[in-house]
């Protein structure tokens, strides 16, 4: 697995996430300032509302920009079997039903499924209950996690 690979498609995502939030920041700057939305009453506040949202949704683009600045200097390490598991991790898990998921696990933007070839890699953060599991784990370690009402035990494959 190529680790820039995934990175690139993450900072694609968030990049994507960042156009997409601009859009609906210029639609509610929009809304706000049309010649309809003035409030005909004290009651009316479809503008106040649709300025709020724009306020909202900037504070998010910002963060999302600080995310891919952080992804821009993030130092991609390679791991082996020796190594213990830790931020920029690949790491390939299997349940007791032979169920197996790849993951990468990064210090920020967690939750997102990249690809690597036809294969799903998913980026889980350090708080993440199944990454605070994992972190300091070793190859072929066996570990179990709460799922709601039941326990799950995962055996750890491997690590790039």
């Amino acid at each position: 697995m190529n680790k820039q690979n995934l990175l690139n498609q993450l900072l694609d995502h968030l990049q994507q996430e960042i156009d997409a939030t601009m859009s609906a920041v210029n639609e509610a700057h929009a809304l706000a300032s049309h010649e309809q939305s003035k409030p005909e009453n004290q009651y009316d506040t479809l503008a106040l509302e649709a300025a709020y949202l724009a306020h909202g949704q900037s504070e998010r683009i910002a963060e999302l920009q600080r995310q891919a600045l952080l992804l821009n200097h993030f130092e991609l390490v390679d791991f082996d079997e020796n190594s213990r598991i830790a931020l920029g991790a690949l790491i390939h898990i299997q349940d007791e039903n032979g169920e197996a998921q790849w993951l990468w696990l990064m210090p920020i933007a967690g939750g997102i499924v990249l690809t690597a070839g036809d294969v799903p890699v998913r980026t889980i953060t350090p708080e993440a209950p199944l990454a605070l599991k994992l972190v300091g784990n070793y190859v072929d370690e066996v570990f179990e996690l709460n799922l709601g009402h039941k326990k799950k035990q995962f055996e750890i494959i491997e690590l790039l």
